[in-house]
């Protein structure tokens, strides 16, 4: 009886299977939806527009609504940058990049994000930089170079990591 039923209604059967997968899996966090992705953040409206614009050797993510974003230094093989230039050189990268973050993002989303945190890699030297979504959205509208350093001293924490020898 049980057969003959099932053999009439096989839709039915297989509604019935994807219910009961969809309910197994509904209260794992690794399960068929993750939810944590359909969370709306600043964070993540920023990423959209930003991930279409930024070079190959930069990767972005959020935590929260925390912007992420690591940035791999590429210096030129035939001329290496001197030990004395490096820090000079890191920094001014450093402000050029943020500088670039605040006008490729929409400004809106950007301002609500709560931490921008950028890490710049170089083989000799890390930089590690820290600060609001509301103090980098500023250098978009910025351009004299002693007013973005000044913004930048007050707004950013930074952090030196010197590569193991």
């Amino acid at each position: 009886m049980l057969l003959k039923s099932i053999m009439k209604n096989p839709i039915l059967v297989v509604g019935i299977l994807m219910m009961s997968i969809f309910l197994m899996t509904l209260g794992r966090k690794e399960g068929l939806f993750n939810r944590s992705a359909l969370i709306p953040t600043s964070c993540r409206a920023v990423l959209v527009k930003l991930d279409r614009r930024i070079p190959a050797n930069w990767s972005t993510s959020c935590d929260g609504n925390s912007l992420t974003i690591t940035m791999n230094f590429a210096e030129p093989k035939d001329k290496p940058i001197p030990e004395s230039d490096l820090r000079k050189t890191l920094f001014r990268t450093l402000a050029n990049n943020l500088k670039s973050v605040a006008l490729n993002s929409p400004s809106d989303n950007l301002e609500r994000t709560d931490i921008v945190a950028v890490k710049l890699i170089h083989p000799r030297l890390t930089i590690n930089a820290v600060s609001e979504g509301k103090y980098v959205v500023k250098l978009a509208t910025m351009n004299d170079p002693a007013m973005i350093a000044e913004h930048l001293k007050v707004t950013v924490q930074v952090q030196e990591v010197a590569a193991k020898p």
